[in-house]
């Protein structure tokens, strides 16, 4: 990337412990971005990069570049009393979003370019008062009202403080986001717990083998949970790969396990072949082979809340699609 000004990334810096009173403290990478406006310095946001040959990288690259400047990827900036400083947007910020999409995507453009249709919107907070001003709930969420993505800023950066990506609540986030997304006619709704091309009114981006195995993998999820909801599990059976959280509705289930393809693949695939496989087939590509080895915290949270046995799992709330076609 050639010769990096120290002095611009430490004013970077200062900028934005000014916006964001301290709360966004992105990684050196982020600030080397924003000052050289190359994606390739994000390469620790992204565990693709680990798969790809030097032509697909470049493509990769190239693609980031190209999402940044998308009219219909709509990233805002908020600050407190519904304040909007989308012109004060950090460069990396932008960068950070659409690498996130790049990396989803690659293989499956067709399914994007139908999600970015129209108008996508992605607002993130100066702040958590800022978040919590414009009807932020929880850790992030997405709005109905508002048909928005809606995240503190910070967030987009904690879980890559360690050497290999972390928690990632951004693409749980945007798990909702595609739930929300009908993609038969390109409009944001309720939400029926299945991706774009898993449904098959979802057209040309259809993709029946990701259904079928989708709703093999997520009736043997539930299976296995409803055997420690009732108290019926074995030492030997084997444990539901999500926390009792996923299992309450499907909008939960479809989000929490979108993120888990992207961060536990290994596990993810040894538990549930047929449901890891469904995402392989809708998104194209193996996770597996951008991880040598998994982020370990959500294998480790989740395992624990069912060996510890100190809770009972919480009422399951999900259903399992037909292999038929049905009504959206």
């Amino acid at each position: 990337m050639g010769t990096v000004s120290v002095e611009q990334i430490a004013r970077r810096m200062e900028h934005y412990d000014r916006l964001t009173r301290g709360e966004y403290k992105p990684q050196l990478a982020a600030l080397t971005c924003a000052v050289t406006k190359n994606p390739q310095a994000l390469d620790l946001y992204f565990p693709i990069v680990n798969m790809l040959d030097e032509p697909e990288l470049a493509t990769f690259y190239q693609f980031i570049q190209e999402l940044t400047q998308c009219p219909e990827l709509d990233v805002q900036l908020w600050a407190e009393d519904r304040t909007n400083l989308t012109d004060q947007l950090p460069g990396d910020v932008s960068y950070l979003v659409a690498g996130h999409l790049a990396e989803i995507f690659f293989y499956r453009r067709d399914i994007l370019e139908r999600f970015l249709s129209q108008p996508r919107h992605i607002r993130l907070y100066v702040t958590r008062r800022a978040f919590l001003d414009d009807g932020g709930q929880a850790g992030g969420n997405y709005d109905p009202e508002t048909e928005s993505l809606q995240l503190v800023l910070s967030r987009l950066v904690e879980g890559f403080y360690g050497p290999a990506p972390g928690v990632a609540p951004f693409l749980h986030e945007f798990g909702h986001m595609l739930d929300a997304f009908d993609a038969a006619t390109g409009r944001m709704g309720p939400g029926d717990g299945l991706l774009p091309g898993l449904h098959p009114k979802d057209g040309s981006i259809y993709t029946p083998s990701a259904r079928e195995l989708f709703i093999k993998g997520k009736q043997i999820e539930l299976e296995r949970y409803l055997l420690h909801y009732r108290n019926k599990a074995k030492p030997r059976d084997p444990l539901p790969i999500g926390h009792p959280y996923v299992f309450q509705n499907d909008a939960e289930f479809a989000a929490g396990y979108f993120e888990m393809f992207f961060r536990n693949p290994h596990y993810f695939a040894g538990q549930n072949p047929d449901l890891f496989q469904s995402y392989v087939e809708l998104f194209r590509y193996d996770t597996r082979r951008a991880w040598k080895q998994d982020f370990p915290f959500y294998i480790n949270e989740n395992r624990n809340f069912y060996l510890t046995g100190r809770e009972r799992p919480w009422k399951p709330g999900i259903t399992i699609p037909r292999t038929g076609i049905e009504p959206r």
